[in-house]
């Protein structure tokens, strides 16, 4: 799986993260503000209803630790609950390599010198290929622009911002948070960053430009950040389709007949 090496790691740099931002300050609000909890409660159920969507997608990714700086555009597919298809391509549109899962098993191909390689997927599949600790079932969630909440955990802490927004903080059992929100005042998702049990940053994606498009609204920037790595990445849709209708096959490859295959090590 290392052999993809750089081409692998473009393929995902559509969720490669680490955008800086200053939140504005809010202004806290009583625990017993019933609003915090009611807007995590309907954005989970509107995240749920969201299952798949088709964009080309520019984006901008930068990794100094890796060497990475990349830009490029993309053909990108995604569907509940991990199945995902990238594209590059090249610049006159051709594709140059394309990556699949179907949930259960991933696939690569190169087009320049016909590579082609082949196998299950796993939570670790994005770090070993990328460099990128996102399992891809959270990689789908991301790049759907509709990630769910863990509703069994309790709004603390709340604030509203100087746009009539609201951030929340996320505690478990313990106390700890686990998740950071910030909603718009129309109740749209802007920000969410994901803790592990320790408190310490697992990713945090942004959501920008909200546009109403056939089936919805869907934000049209997407910054994201993923602690392992120390990446950074804007991904700028273009033409999204909300729940188009994707055939199985979209999420599957057949080895060219002259595809080179992984030599062994």
């Amino acid at each position: 799986m290392r052999s993809l090496g750089r081409l692998a790691i473009a393929l995902f740099g559509i969720v490669l993260v680490g955008c800086q931002t200053v939140a504005p300050r809010a202004t806290p609000l009583d625990p017993s503000d019933p609003r915090p909890r009611a807007l995590v409660d309907a954005w989970t159920e509107h995240a749920r209803k969201r299952e798949g969507l088709r964009a080309t997608a520019r984006l901008a990714v930068d990794a100094d630790a890796a060497g990475i700086n990349l830009r490029a555009k993309q053909i990108l597919v995604v569907e509940r609950p991990g199945r995902l298809r990238v594209e590059i391509l090249g610049w006159l549109d051709q594709t140059a390599a394309v990556l699949v899962t179907d949930g259960d098993h991933y696939e690569f191909f190169r087009a320049n010198d016909r590579y082609y390689e082949s196998g299950a997927v796993h939570d670790a599949l994005l770090f070993e290929v990328a460099h990128l600790a996102l399992t891809p079932e959270e990689a789908v969630e991301i790049l759907l622009g509709a990630p769910t909440l863990d509703r069994t955990l309790v709004p603390t802490r709340s604030g509203i911002l100087p746009d009539g927004g609201i951030v929340t903080e996320l505690v478990d059992e313990a106390g700890t948070v686990r998740e950071r929100v910030a909603f718009d005042a129309l109740g749209r998702l802007t920000e969410l960053e994901v803790r592990r049990a320790d408190g310490a940053r697992e990713w945090r994606a942004a959501y920008r430009d909200y546009r109403e498009v056939e089936g919805g609204v869907v934000a049209h920037s997407i910054e994201i950040e993923v602690a392992a790595g120390g990446s950074s990445a804007l991904i700028t849709l273009q033409n999204p389709e909300l729940d188009p209708p994707v055939p199985a096959s979209l999420f599957r490859l057949r080895a060219p007949p002259s595809a080179l295959l992984p030599q062994p090590h």
